[in-house]
């Protein structure tokens, strides 16, 4: 048998071969979440690193903010999308789905403790993003580390 790599340099351009392939090899990722769920993962983090590099893409962090429990007693996203690119424009801001994930878990996190006082919440999103002894990727590190962790609970 050839190496995976063999087979898509072969069937790179026929979409028909591609699309098969990429179902053959999504069911085999299943497969591999169900008996070996640490390779699952970090194979998932690998690809995503690819294609958005080690930061959240917006439907990941609307994924990961719709699940926020905050301490206000609400559920969710505090700031929209579109709210937090106007603030990370204001704050020269590069990755804006990182800088959407960060604001609405500082709110959802400390909120209750600031009365909601938004400028405290900037600066405290902002501290933590722009921490100088983190990687680049420290959000989206930090929060697939606890979604793992909360998984394994």
């Amino acid at each position: 048998m050839h190496s995976y790599k063999d087979y898509w340099n072969k069937i790179i351009g026929d979409d028909t071969k591609e699309r098969a392939m990429e179902e053959i090899v999504c069911s085999a990722l299943e497969k591999l979440k169900m008996h070996c769920p640490d390779l699952f993962y970090r194979t998932l983090y690998d690809l995503h690193c690819v294609a958005y590099g080690p930061h959240f893409d917006e439907a990941l962090a609307k994924l990961a903010v719709s699940k926020m429990q905050n301490t206000d007693g609400t559920n969710g996203e505090h700031w929209t999308y579109e709210q937090t690119n106007q603030l990370a424009e204001q704050h020269n801001i590069k990755h804006k789905a990182d800088w959407y994930y960060v604001l609405n878990m500082v709110y959802s996190d400390y909120g209750a403790a600031f009365s909601g006082d938004t400028g405290t919440l900037v600066k405290i999103a902002k501290a933590y993003m722009c921490d100088p002894d983190a990687p680049s990727g420290k959000v989206l590190d930090l929060w697939v580390a606890q979604m793992r962790a909360k998984e394994r609970q």
